[in-house]
């Protein structure tokens, strides 16, 4: 048998097999190159999605920077208009005068407080040396002046015309800017009539007035009138009593903490009495009427603070209306008392006018 050589010189059995290993060889190529392939579009894909995420940080950090800057500008602008608003509001308010409130109604006076500031030292000194007038119709009866102890213990300096009813007219009527004027009409003579005319003269020129007198409600109707109505009192009824030695001439503080009873002198009581008069007129008990900015500092009944008053304080403290007779009570309670009211109407007269 005649032996087959394969063409180009090589043995049968590597021609047969020859074609397989360029077979095998194209599908690894194949597949070396499918792999290549896609290992690149993973690289492609992460780096567009890396590429995608920095864009977007650097798009959030611009926009972070551009609202920041956008609030920094607001604010600035929200500044300035501020400081222009307050500016402007600043120039009108030096430009518009204030403007007056409107007076009060007489019948809607404001209360007096139940005390006062403690009077700065300069006030003290004024009061020291205040300007003050006396009349006191004790003196014409021999029996001991209250108010003239009071004053002297005091160590206040005053004018005292004593009972001497001519004097004490000069004197209201005279050229002097009285700073206190004390018109004590305890003695059942009373004094009247003109005497209230000149007391409201200078009560309306800002002089500080004390006034005791047990029979205002026969003068009530006269010339004592307007002072009643200017201060804001009237006449509730007369302290009056059938059987005199079974009264009860207890005085009760309506205002405890008020500064006559507490300044200069505390613990003063009007609890004590004796009937000093042989009457069965003991003075007269007030009531606040609302014409003026009258309080009851003292009455006959403790819970009764509008009327059944004996002690009224008005006209921003300046003025004292006293309706009982004073030798009632103890004498250290009275002048004590009587110290606190010079102190307590002069504190307020050189308070509203310095």
């Amino acid at each position: 048998m005649k032996r087959i050589t394969p063409p180009y010189g090589l043995p049968v059995y590597r021609w047969v097999i020859l074609p397989f290993v360029f077979f095998f060889a194209a599908i690894a190529c194949i597949s070396s190159s499918q792999a290549d392939q896609s290992l690149l579009q993973t690289q492609t894909a992460l780096q567009v999605q890396l590429t995608l995420q920095a864009q977007q940080a650097n798009q959030g950090a611009q926009e972070t920077a551009a609202a920041a800057e956008r609030t920094r500008i607001a604010q600035e602008v929200q500044a300035t208009m501020l400081a222009e608003q307050i500016a402007q509001l600043t120039q009108q308010a030096g430009q518009i005068p204030p403007t007056n409130p409107p007076p009060p109604q007489a019948t809607e006076a404001p209360p007096l407080p139940p005390s006062s500031p403690e009077p700065s030292v300069d006030i003290e000194q004024k009061i020291k040396n205040a300007k003050i007038l006396l009349f006191e119709d004790m003196s014409g009866t021999g029996q001991l002046e209250y108010y003239q102890e009071a004053l002297e213990m005091g160590g206040y300096t005053f004018k005292d015309d004593g009972s001497a009813q001519g004097w004490f007219k000069d004197d209201l009527l005279s050229s002097n800017q009285w700073d206190l004027i004390i018109a004590a009409s305890e003695a059942r003579t009373k004094i009247q009539g003109e005497f209230f005319v000149y007391l409201l003269d200078h009560i309306n020129r800002g002089t500080a007035v004390i006034i005791e007198h047990w029979a205002l409600d026969d003068l009530s109707q006269g010339k004592v009138a307007p002072i009643l109505m200017k201060c804001g009192v009237g006449i509730y009824r007369d302290w009056y009593f059938k059987e005199w030695w079974l009264a009860d001439l207890s005085v009760y503080p309506l205002v405890p903490d008020h500064p006559i009873f507490t300044s200069p002198n505390k613990g003063i009581s009007l609890r004590n009495f004796s009937v000093f008069w042989d009457e069965t007129d003991q003075g007269d008990l007030l009531k606040i009427t609302g014409s003026g900015d009258a309080q009851l500092i003292a009455g006959t009944k403790a819970t009764s603070k509008s009327d059944h008053g004996v002690i009224a304080s008005c006209l921003g403290g300046r003025v004292i209306i006293q309706t009982f007779s004073s030798h009632n009570y103890r004498r250290d309670m009275v002048t004590s008392l009587i110290q606190n009211y010079v102190h307590y109407t002069l504190s307020n007269r050189f308070l509203s006018q310095p």
